[in-house]
């Protein structure tokens, strides 16, 4: 079946195709990457998801079994990225959560507060942004690396960057303050 004979793609179609590919997309996750059932419905959904999405721009003539496989499959590996992302954050947070006292005078629990505050307005903000910037700021990539990775261009992964610090400052606003007022009172 390829996504030509189906335009305009519709929601019939995209059923029939959900239908037709849902378990064997499932299957291939658990297969390729390891996941448990629900990580490997999670990609699938999110291909899905993205196949809709994009129906408009799809080239006539592509298969879309072939399309959906790939759309999975960097579903998959995003997927991967992420958690790898996610475990390099707990070690960072897991070794400086063992000092009882920080140089700028914040308790271990005080700590253990910020560190979840900022994993919280991480997590909120938009997939790729959030893919941009734990990209940049956990795995140290730069710019041009990102865009190539997730391809996309350099432009939007600065400008993913700049909204992502953006709304982070504006969540996180009120540590600002405590952090400088905590380092003035040291000096």
């Amino acid at each position: 079946m390829s996504l030509a004979n189906d335009i305009p793609f519709n929601e019939s179609a995209l059923e029939a195709l959900f239908k037709d590919h849902f378990k064997p997309l499932c299957a291939y996750c658990q297969y390729r990457f390891g996941f448990d059932l629900n990580e490997a419905k999670e990609a699938v959904h999110t291909g899905f998801i993205k196949l809709w999405e994009n129906r408009e721009s799809i080239s006539p003539g592509l298969s879309a079994k072939a399309y959906l496989y790939k759309i999975v499959r960097n579903a998959g590996l995003d997927m991967l990225r992420h958690e790898q992302v996610k475990q390099k954050h707990v070690k960072f947070v897991s070794r400086n959560q063992h000092r009882p006292e920080s140089a700028e005078g914040f308790h271990e629990q005080e700590l253990k507060q910020l560190s979840a505050e900022i994993d919280q307005a991480i997590a909120e903000l938009p997939m790729q942004m959030r893919t941009i910037f734990e990209l940049s700021r956990y795995e140290g990539l730069k710019y041009t690396d990102i865009a190539s990775r997730l391809h996309i261009s350099v432009k939007t992964v600065e400008t993913q960057m700049s909204r992502a610090l953006t709304k982070l400052r504006r969540k996180l606003a009120h540590h600002l303050l405590l952090v400088t007022f905590a380092v003035l009172i040291h000096f």
